[in-house]
């Protein structure tokens, strides 16, 4: 019977599998969360790093097993962005983008305006905080490219008010 918390396994599994995206590396990515990286680096990953992986773990060289559980939770204790959430976040408000019409100024937001507008109908009964629609916001612009941003010239230091979004 294993004695780690059922929590810290599942948080791992999720990080490892790039189901949940530290906040702050999501925000900072420049490709999307899908993209794999270059074919020559993960080559080289999977023929070089998965055996001597294998080696030092028969060696007890490199054992999970010896993280503690404290040490474990330092690694990963965090916001996270839950990539599977943000996908169904950006299909609700592309769908309800489409239903709204199609003339240019339907497409124009400012991030009041896009938080009045998509906030409280991206996800059934969930409300999206700023945070969350920052999140949306990049993932609309970097992973599925239907959204441009400018930020606007102004004495404002809110991200909110000087941010001008365009959804295609």
């Amino acid at each position: 019977m294993c004695s780690r918390p059922s929590f810290l396994l599942t948080k791992t599994e999720l990080v490892d599998s790039r189901d949940a995206v530290p906040l702050q590396q999501f925000l900072t990515m420049s490709r999307s969360v899908h993209d794999p990286g270059w074919l020559s680096y993960r080559i080289a990953a999977f023929v070089v790093g998965k055996p001597l992986q294998w080696a030092l773990h028969q060696l007890n060289l490199n054992s999970s097993e010896d993280e503690s559980d404290t040490e474990r939770w330092n690694r990963i204790k965090g916001d996270y962005v839950l990539v599977g959430v943000v996908e169904r976040a950006a299909d609700a408000v592309l769908a309800l983008q489409r239903a709204r019409g199609v003339s240019l100024a339907d497409t124009l937001y400012n991030f009041d305006s896009f938080r009045a507008t998509f906030a409280s109908s991206a996800l059934p009964g969930a409300t999206l905080s700023d945070k969350d629609l920052l999140v949306l916001v990049k993932f609309l612009e970097r992973d599925r490219r239907v959204v441009f941003t400018e930020k606007e010239v102004r004495r404002s230091d809110s991200c909110q008010d000087s941010t001008l979004i365009v959804l295609r």
